[in-house]
């Protein structure tokens, strides 16, 4: 498998196929949206006040407090939501392309709502799995710490590997499921089951799937962190003059960048795994057909005919 065509070919389709930046942006950012607690570091259980250094301190009330983890759980459901309806509809866009058929922004929507149980549970399940092998690694490292901080350590050294192996493989599953699941219409039992067969069979090529997207989200982030510092030069001489004609600006452009980053990167990364998952099993391309031993048609020998 060429993995540098597999990337070429995805950044192709994920700046290309711009109807399904909607998708893209929901799988991208819904895993970290409301995912930051820096507030609570601030906040004074005892008297309800966040301190803000100096600038005062600002008091609020606990029902207001209540209120703002309602609405962040809310909106993180919401978007989580939409993140597996996004996935599907993401699979069955590019899949659809790659074939040179026809598709729209409707097809794709319809792909993921009918699909949705099925990615749920896959997704389901890789969370389970993942969160049981945290927390029974803790359950194993934090008693040996109070027998021998020697020990707890050396066991901390041991886990670390261990947890990223079962994070990597079941990222890679569920990579191989949920496109089973979209493309070949399997139920998400089933989907499971060949995800886990074809990992284990293409152990090289997942890999080489799995880090080629990793590696290259991570390239083209870093040029665009580099670009994005470019364009905040003028910004930050503007606010030099006058703060608030730089920051409203530079808030604007960075929410923008953000945004529309997001969505590419989520199409980019669907596209590797779409790519990758339809060269490796085959997927679209026509099979074999069955060589046949042809039989020579039967001669009438006759019969020689008397005078």
């Amino acid at each position: 498998m060429d993995y540098m065509q597999l990337i070429r070919k995805s950044v192709s389709n994920a700046w290309s196929y711009k109807f399904l930046w909607l998708f893209g942006f929901f799988v991208s950012v819904a895993d970290g949206f409301g995912g930051g607690h820096w507030w609570t570091d601030k906040l004074d259980r005892c008297d309800n006040v966040i301190h803000l250094g100096k600038y005062g301190n600002l008091e609020i009330e606990p029902a207001l407090l209540v209120f703002f983890a309602m609405v962040v759980f809310s909106l993180w459901i919401i978007f989580w939501v939409m993140s597996v309806l996004s996935e599907g509809s993401l699979i069955h866009g590019i899949s659809r392309k790659e074939l040179n058929l026809h598709v729209t922004f409707a097809d794709c929507w319809s792909m993921g709502v009918r699909r949705f149980l099925r990615l749920f549970g896959i997704m389901l399940l890789a969370t389970i799995v993942v969160i049981s092998a945290i927390l029974g690694l803790l359950l194993f490292i934090i008693p040996s710490y109070f027998a021998s901080v020697a020990l707890g350590i050396s066991l901390t050294i041991l886990a670390i590997p261990i947890l990223l192996v079962i994070i990597v493989a079941t990222i890679c599953v569920e990579g191989w499921a949920i496109r089973f699941a979209i493309l070949n219409d399997n139920n998400w039992l089933d989907a499971i089951g060949k995800g886990w067969r074809l990992f284990t069979t293409n152990v090289g090529k997942t890999l080489g799937v799995a880090f080629s997207s990793f590696f290259a989200q991570i390239i083209l982030w870093c040029v665009l962190v580099v670009g994005m510092l470019i364009l905040a030069i003028p910004l930050i001489v503007t606010g030099m003059v006058n703060l608030w004609l730089g920051i409203i600006p530079g808030v604007l452009l960075v929410s923008l960048v953000i945004i529309l980053s997001s969505a590419f990167f989520g199409t980019f990364a669907s596209s590797v795994w779409t790519i990758g998952f339809m060269q490796v099993t085959g997927y679209g391309q026509p099979q074999p057909v069955p060589a046949t031993d042809v039989v020579p048609p039967a001669t009438d020998s006759g019969s020689s005919l008397s005078g």
